[in-house]
């Protein structure tokens, strides 16, 4: 029997099957710390959009309070969440740093047709300074940002229309 030509076989098999386990080691590897910043990103965009929402209910919340108009409102900046750093704030910030104003006032026709038409008293909320126009109300969340300083850390921005009162 011959069996010079089998010698180095088992060595070069070894080499080839740890290269193989090696390269599939390295693939679940990177595919783990993937999924790992995509659920990180996933936990940040879901926490920034939870604030910018706790946002858009303070100022509505604001709308409640009985003789003054919108518009007059003081512009939010309300910590939120000390240990994130989350900050409620009113308005947007353009790339120059000036702030717009958090309530303005959109043309009559902005919902639809005029609603002169119909009009009841039945459930008539009167506010100072022409309630029940149509408005644009715009807050946005700010986390892991300065504090006075509105172009740091992550933003989301809200911004919505409504008519507030009939």
């Amino acid at each position: 029997m011959r069996h010079g030509t089998q010698r180095g076989s088992a060595l070069v098999i070894a080499i080839i099957i740890i290269l193989v386990m090696a390269v599939i080691g390295v693939a679940m590897l990177r595919f783990g710390a993937r999924e790992v910043a995509g659920s990180t990103a996933l936990q940040r965009q879901q926490a920034l959009s939870a604030c910018a929402d706790a946002g858009r209910l303070v100022i509505l919340s604001q709308f409640r309070a009985v003789g003054s108009p919108p518009t007059s409102l003081p512009a939010l900046d309300e910590p939120i969440d000390p240990s994130s750093g989350a900050r409620i704030v009113g308005g947007h910030y353009d790339t120059t740093g000036v702030a717009v104003e958090q309530v303005s006032y959109l043309p009559e026709s902005a919902f639809g047709p005029d609603r002169g038409g119909i009009n009841s008293i039945g459930n008539r909320i009167s506010i100072t300074g022409d309630g029940a126009k149509p408005m644009k109300v715009i807050v946005h969340c700010q986390i892991d940002g300065t504090t006075g300083d509105p172009t740091s850390g992550r933003q989301l921005e809200v911004e919505f229309g409504l008519r507030f009162g009939i």
